[in-house]
């Protein structure tokens, strides 16, 4: 297990939220100065969330219908353009097509290719930690959809490979545990880890899979995270080690942190309609504190890289 505190002495190492944190939610249209910041997900908001002192990044990877695979938190065009907009989901859509759109609530956000990200990350990334982006396999979640029957995690792994930035150097993630199983078996090399959902009890993510484990929302729980550690060890390649959890911040408790620590795990917070309030910045401060005490590795993905930095 890799130590996570930044090398610049700061008590633990920080990824931005699609780059320089969240913009297209109705959330964050009184919380952040929207106007002024780059739209999520794009080239700009990862290159302004490097220059803001992130160790790393982290972006969501969405396939269109001709297999371009993008950086996009989803398919669903309402969420991400609020002025002209593609008529259907993206995924349904090719990548020409989408291109002739603008997201971000000032429709400023130029969408590029996920090959086009890796480049510019490979450029500027501080190489603080023994990953440099964490790339969320997103694809179809979120859309009411059944799973992904095609090439998508094929297709992604090959941008990886084709990258400047190595397999290893790549910490994979999904809500969806089949996504990163399958992940495992192409770039067995790559890291991985795990995201929990902010609710108590699981639930389906795709239209077709609902009764499948590894195919539902999992709450942060000790009867989940054996759930998950077991598929894992049953149906991953052999070698490739998922070695990072990732729960919602409310989620974390010094109890729960222990669930990790027992497992030999990291973990990689991230937050849901994240505002930084000086109480949110104490209970960061606190969790930071109780996972140092327990030797367990700790990195925040967040809205607000500034507040740490």
């Amino acid at each position: 297990m890799v130590k996570t505190k930044n090398a610049a002495g700061h008590a633990f190492a920080v990824g931005g939220h699609r780059g320089l944190g969240c913009t297209d939610h109705d959330f964050y249209q009184s919380r952040r100065a929207i106007a002024g910041l780059p739209v999520e997900n794009t080239a700009e908001s990862v290159k302004a969330a490097f220059a803001a002192g992130a160790d790393y990044v982290e972006i969501d990877a969405v396939m269109s219908a001709d297999g371009e695979i993008f950086t996009l938190h989803n398919v669903v065009p309402a969420d991400h353009f609020f002025g002209a907009a593609p008529a259907g989901a993206l995924n349904t859509l090719p990548f020409a097509e989408i291109l002739k759109f603008k997201t971000g609530r000032h429709a400023h956000g130029r969408i590029a290719p996920l090959s086009e990200t890796l480049a510019l990350i490979a450029e500027v990334s501080p190489r603080t930690l023994p990953w440099d982006v964490n790339i969320e396999i997103k694809g179809v979640q979120g859309a009411g959809q059944p799973l992904e029957a095609n090439d998508f995690i094929k297709r992604i792994a090959a941008v990886v490979t084709a990258s400047p930035v190595p397999p290893a150097r790549v910490l994979f993630s999904s809500f969806a545990l089949h996504n990163i199983i399958a992940m495992s078996h192409i770039l067995p090399a790559a890291q991985y880890g795990m995201l929990f959902g902010e609710k108590a009890e699981a639930s389906p993510i795709y239209a077709d899979r609902r009764e499948d484990f590894t195919c539902r929302y999992q709450p942060y729980s000790l009867a989940a995270l054996e759930g998950v550690l077991a598929a894992w060890q049953d149906k991953a390649a052999k070698g490739a080690a998922l070695s990072y959890v990732h729960p919602e911040f409310v989620t974390l408790t010094p109890d729960s942190v222990m669930m990790a620590q027992a497992r030999g795990l990291g973990i990689n917070s991230w937050a849901l309609f994240e505002e930084m309030t000086p109480a949110r910045k104490a209970a960061y401060a606190k969790l930071a504190e109780v996972c140092e005490a327990e030797g367990v590795p700790l990195t925040v993905i967040t809205d607000y890289i500034d507040a740490f930095r």
